[in-house]
């Protein structure tokens, strides 16, 4: 099959080489997103492994150095994840059999996919990190244990939720569209 064909699916037509430059674009703009928060990933697992790991100061805590650990943990976890998903993006090949391409693409435009077990991780990291960091006996000392918790860990995944709903538009404005096309054409390249 031409790259240059449309492929008609129901009602829609979808233009191959549109399809192809839009992909291009959105990896192109993904990767240097990547790269960014590679960097500042790096920086926070060097910067947390100062204050809280490295530290000397006695002031610091059990707690404080738990959770400093919790910190560090996350942000080396997402270090390495935000490196992998760089190199991804970086190294995709658009020059092979169509078939494969589209594959890739309904793959890695998902919305839910295995990168979910990643963010996963470093958020319930930085949960368990702000939860030692909190319940420190010589923090906000007029508050118990359970008050500290509930109130930072609401704080925590409310912004959370507003943070995943903002992806999630963005998703549905800049990646479904890439996603849906070429969801649409493996399954007519497929039949």
């Amino acid at each position: 099959m031409n790259q240059n064909d449309e492929i008609t699916n129901g009602r829609n037509t979808i233009d191959v080489d549109d399809l192809i430059s839009r992909t291009q674009a959105e990896d192109s703009r993904n990767s240097k997103l990547m790269k960014s928060v590679f960097y500042l990933y790096l920086f926070c697992s060097v910067l947390y492994t100062l204050l809280y790991v490295v530290n000397p100061d006695p002031d610091l805590t059990k707690f404080d150095r738990l959770a400093g650990l919790c910190y560090v943990t996350a942000f080396v976890a997402g270090t390495f994840f935000f490196r992998k998903e760089y190199k991804t993006l970086k190294n995709v090949v658009y020059a092979v059999p169509l078939l494969q391409l589209v594959k890739e693409n309904e793959i890695r435009y998902r919305f839910f996919s295995y990168k979910w077990w990643y963010v996963l991780l470093i958020v319930l990291l930085i949960g368990a990190g702000l939860s030692f960091s909190f319940t420190n006996p010589g923090r906000f000392g007029m508050f118990s244990i359970s008050q500290k918790l509930v109130v930072i860990h609401g704080f925590y995944w409310s912004v959370l939720a507003i943070s995943g709903y903002i992806g999630y538009r963005l998703w549905k404005k800049r990646s479904r569209p890439i996603w849906r096309d070429s969801k649409a054409l493996l399954k007519e390249l497929e039949s």
